[in-house]
């Protein structure tokens, strides 16, 4: 456990020490990630889907804000919509348009599950998401774990049907087309199931967490894998939905696993070493827990140059 622990406190005073380079590698990374899989799902357009073109956006995306790197993204995926379908295109940028403002007004500093969510849905994790809002963030996160579902479905029903969109556009009804998308997004109940079910999932996580019981975090943690792995399993069978009770467990097992790694390197704390005080003013009792930090500082390595002191010693010789 120590081990640990000198490890964890090595990684962040490495990243203390380099986070002006640390940075725009996680953004390039990101971006990256994120370009790959929209041309892997709608990718519709010639031009933005070359893989020298993606690396160039991403190394510019490196440098830029979370906010502009969500927005262009954004902006990209419509670019490829609108190449499927000009009738499309224009209900996703309505419905994106109308996200982005309610997260400009209410998370825009947690504006990065907006990108996170379809990421962790296409890399099969999609359990982490409330977990990790719940631990790290507060209950306004909701709007962007929410918003990053949404996006996530939204590509998902575009790439599946693809076909069928095409099909519809090129006999020119209009109408046809916009009702086709809307009834597969409108119909879609397991993307209400999983809005439920983080939401659920991110609040259980919080107030858990934010209790002042022993091992809160690791409790927190648990909890909220079995709240979301529960809820989703009994929304399917009552929602007459497909879902693998297989995937869905083992996803909110690795997601337990996962969030536990996230706690150690987020808040590690001694609960042995836990006091208890209370006081007093003229209007309130307090009382207090405090729960100690565990605080290891990582090893120094000093190297003494023997050879040097030896060519000393036959010099004065």
């Amino acid at each position: 456990m120590m081990g640990l622990l000198v490890y964890k406190e090595k990684l962040k005073n490495f990243y203390a020490e380099h986070e002006f380079y640390v940075n725009p590698i996680i953004k390039f990374i990101s971006a990256f990630i994120a370009l790959t899989l929209i041309k892997k799902n709608v990718g519709y357009n010639d031009l933005l889907t070359m893989w020298p073109v993606i690396m160039g956006i991403s190394v510019i995306m490196a440098f830029m804000p979370w906010t502009i790197i969500i927005t262009a993204l954004t902006a990209i995926m419509c670019i490829n919509i609108f190449t499927l379908s000009i009738e499309l295109g224009a209900l996703v940028v309505i419905i994106l348009l109308i996200m982005l403002l309610l997260y400009f007004r209410f998370t825009p500093t947690q504006g990065i599950f907006v990108l996170f969510v379809p990421m962790a849905f296409f890399l099969k994790i999609p359990y982490i998401v409330p977990i990790i809002a719940g631990l790290i963030c507060t209950p306004v996160s909701i709007v962007s774990v929410t918003f990053g579902t949404i996006v996530y479905y939204m590509i998902a029903v575009i790439g599946k049907n693809a076909d069928a969109i095409q099909n519809v556009a090129s006999e020119g009804t209009n109408a046809a087309n916009l009702n086709t998308v809307l009834k597969m997004i409108s119909v879609n109940n397991q993307l209400f199931l999983v809005i439920a079910a983080f939401i659920i999932t991110t609040l259980v996580v919080y107030f858990i967490r934010r209790s002042s019981v022993n091992n809160a975090w690791i409790i927190a943690i648990i909890v909220g894998g079995v709240v979301d792995c529960v809820v989703i399993l009994v929304g399917a069978l009552t929602l007459n939905t497909e879902y693998s009770i297989i995937e869905v467990i083992l996803g909110s097992v690795g997601s337990i696993l996962l969030g536990c790694i996230i706690q150690f390197f987020v808040f590690s704390v001694d609960y042995s070493r836990t006091e208890h005080t209370q006081f007093e003013d003229d209007e309130y009792y307090y009382y207090v827990k405090a729960v100690p930090k565990i605080n290891v500082v990582a090893p120094e390595m000093n190297v003494k140059r023997i050879n040097a002191q030896r060519k000393k010693k036959k010099n004065w010789k």
